[in-house]
């Protein structure tokens, strides 16, 4: 039949009864009564399904092509009965035994369309008013194995938090699976934990008693390698943290498991226990009654499938400061036999379609060779010759080198790494002036530029520097994350100071996070903080230039502003910046002329951003919108540098509000926005043209005329935003 009339009686104040057909719908589901349990938890365990949002106007989209029509959901009954019963099952688990969940429905006829609300009676939770951890014989102390019995004190001091809290079954479970880790991973296979749980209803009160079975204890036996074809067996064992005659561990056996899987040669590796695997439980057991028993042998398979040994790949991608851009790599992942990795990359970006005045172009080809450690599976080496040619707004040069990075992993999105680089810059054009020292005005400044103080900066520059960085945190997602914090610190510093051109320390430090608002929007915040502190060589002595000592630091100094950064305004243009002055010979004088601003930087800097990221689901669940607020400051309160005073208001803290949509994709979002400068200065608003005009004619630069219009900022970005 084409329409399917079901009768169905729910409580209801208007009527006692609800018809409903094949085409009914569920427009809205609310509760009532829900205090101890966030409603999105309870929307997520229900099957019933209500009407997205906005669904005439997505219906109406969905008559243009290649646009879908929104998705149909057909009320169930049966299902709606089955939802209480979930419900219930939620709140039971939480601790709440004794929950009533009733609904009430409303029809709205001319629509075909229902609205349930799902009235909730949670009642009293159960309490634990006691929790213990026994062994197999209550009356006797555990065998904890020697060195470990802080580790095992720690450990039944945290499950033993449950008492005096309200039951949660998912904390017991974990606690269960705790307990019975903690002696898998030292030294015993078969240990067990079983639960007994009494309750006092009358009293809302519960006993929870924990009891450990160890099992006989264990040792590794043979460790075989199969399926390996291009990486040596002795290469694989000295990645893994399991060696024939040491004491069993699940920890251990874990561990290979992850280590083996983060080499790029590999494609699936499966390491196994076979006797275990076979062994019965019951008599796993049956066996931990035993008071003494003779250790027993583990042997260890390891089966790897390898990947195809070279792979070509490449990127094609925007992002407004840079324009288009393209990477392309080829990877050979076990040149030498040993899981070690040949990586050659070109990286090419051109500056086309960018909306920047200044665009950074950047070219750069790099050969890293990666080298697993002998000595301990997560510590790995990169030896990295590179070049690349850049052309932005600090200058025109060539920069070539060599680094070598030791890299420490801890776990997903955790590392530590140690860089040293030795290159050298030649430089072919700078990019700058000064409208910050009051002691020296700008045209002043600029024609001792053209007259020789390039000179005295030098057209090579040299680099040896020592990097410390690290990365800490976690995200639920790496490519679209709706969870999660990410820190990475870095110190720098420059040395032998013989082989490098300057001499300074340098702490930066970002940090984003994610925060989940309801089932749909997220709340993203980042903090970036940065200091330079110049020594030895790079301090003016009493002969020095002050600015030209300055300007030597700029390829370090610190900048703010940009796509992924404070969004009102272009690629660090945030803070001091100065007209990009070029200099003509026009007969027996020089001639200046402006077009666009080169950023000057400072020795700090200070940035912060609140996103709250939207779901745009009229489009697709893929779809969404973001507005921001956007915070930067970068100055320099060094005296030494002549950095007295801001004239021109340029080191104040600057903000930036916007908006703009988000593509969600597999390797990331695709994010276009816009941002507003708030307070911008004087010369975010004026031309640099204008303002060079005025410093000729001695005008003040409170006269030169300003747009407005410049204080919109447009940004396209493809890739993580963190």
């Amino acid at each position: 039949m084409a329409w399917l009339l079901l009768g169905l009686v729910l409580a209801r104040p208007a009527s006692g009864q609800v018809w409903v057909d094949a085409g009914t719908e569920v427009r809205d589901i609310r509760f009532e009564g829900v205090r101890a349990l966030p409603e999105t938890r309870l929307h997520e365990r229900l099957q019933t399904r209500q009407r997205a949002s906005a669904y005439g106007f997505r219906v109406a989209l969905g008559k243009l092509p290649f646009i879908p029509d929104p998705a149909r959901h057909a009320f169930s009954p049966l299902e709606l009965q089955r939802d209480v019963v979930r419900l219930r099952d939620a709140y039971a688990a939480a601790g709440f035994f004794t929950t009533q969940v009733r609904y009430e429905v409303r029809r709205d006829d001319e629509k075909n369309l229902l609205d349930i609300t799902f009235v909730v009676d949670e009642g009293r939770p159960l309490v634990l008013t006691e929790v213990t951890v026994t062994g197999p014989d209550s009356l006797s102390a555990f065998a904890v194995p020697e060195g470990e019995q802080k580790s095992w004190e720690r450990l039944e001091g945290s499950v033993r938090k449950q008492q005096g809290r309200r039951l949660i079954l998912d904390d017991a479970r974990k606690a269960q699976e705790d307990l019975s880790r903690w002696w898998r991973s030292r030294g015993y296979p078969r240990a067990s934990v079983s639960t007994r749980f009494r309750s006092d209803t009358a009293r809302f009160e519960g006993y929870l008693a924990y009891r450990v079975h160890p099992g006989s204890s264990a040792r590794f036996g043979e460790v075989r390698v199969e399926g390996n074809r291009t990486m040596s067996a002795a290469a694989i064992r000295r990645r893994i943290p399991v060696h024939t005659g040491d004491p069993y561990s699940a920890l251990a056996v874990e561990k290979a498991q992850l280590n083996l899987q983060e080499l790029d040669i590999v494609r699936s590796v499966d390491v196994v226990t076979p006797t275990l695997a076979a062994s019965d439980a019951s008599a796993a057991a049956r066996d931990s009654t035993a008071a003494a028993v003779v250790d027993s042998v583990v042997p260890v398979r390891i089966r790897i499938l390898e990947a195809d040994r070279r792979l070509v790949s490449g990127d094609l991608g925007y992002v407004t400061d840079g324009g288009l851009s393209s990477e392309a790599r080829w990877i050979n992942r076990n040149i030498t036999g040993a899981a070690g990795t040949l990586t050659v990359t070109g990286l090419a970006q051109t500056g086309w379609l960018a909306l920047t005045d200044d665009p950074d172009v950047r070219y750069r080809l790099a050969v890293a060779l990666k080298l697993p450690a002998a000595f301990e599976p997560r510590l790995s080496t990169v030896l990295t010759p590179f070049i690349e040619h850049r052309d932005d707004t600090q200058d025109r040069s060539t920069k070539y080198g060599i680094s070598t990075t030791l890299v420490y992993r801890l776990r997903q999105f955790e590392s530590v790494s140690l860089d040293y680089q030795i290159a050298r810059r030649n430089v072919y054009e700078y990019h700058f002036g000064d409208l910050t020292s009051g002691d020296i005005d700008l045209l002043t400044f600029l024609t001792q530029v053209s007259q020789g103080m390039l000179d005295s900066l030098g057209s090579t520059l040299r680099y040896s520097t020592f990097t410390l960085a690290g990365t800490v945190g976690r995200l639920d997602d790496p490519a679209n994350p709706r969870r999660g914090v990410i820190v990475r610190p870095a110190i720098q510093v420059t040395a032998p100071n013989s082989m490098s051109s300057t001499a300074y320390w340098r702490l930066d430090a970002a940090a984003n996070g994610f925060l989940p608002l309801g089932r749909f929007a997220v709340l993203a915040s980042r903090v970036s903080l940065g200091r330079l502190f110049p020594f030895g060589k790079s301090i003016p002595g009493p002969d020095d230039n002050v600015q030209t000592m300055f300007l030597q630091l700029r390829d370090v100094t610190f900048t703010a502003g940009g796509t992924g950064d404070v969004r009102g305004w272009e690629n660090r243009m945030v803070g001091p910046k100065v007209p990009d002055v070029r200099f003509e010979t026009v007969g027996d004088s020089i001639e200046a002329h402006a077009d666009g601003y080169v950023p000057l930087g400072g020795f700090a800097r200070a940035s912060f951003s609140v996103e709250l990221q939207l779901p745009l689901r009229v489009l697709g669940p893929n779809l969404g919108t973001h507005v921001f607020l956007d915070g930067g400051r970068v100055w320099t309160d060094d005296a030494r540098f002549g950095m007295q005073g801001d004239p021109q208001g340029q080191e104040r803290l600057f903000f930036a509000t916007g908006a703009g949509f988000d593509l969600r994709t597999p390797v990331g979002p695709i994010k276009i926005g816009v941002g507003y400068k708030l307070n911008p200065s004087i010369t975010d608003l004026a031309a640099s043209s204008e303002l060079l005009r005025a410093a000729a004619e001695g005008r003040p630069f409170d006269e030169v005329h300003r747009k407005n219009s410049r204080r919109w900022q447009w940004h396209l970005a493809i890739g993580a935003s963190y």
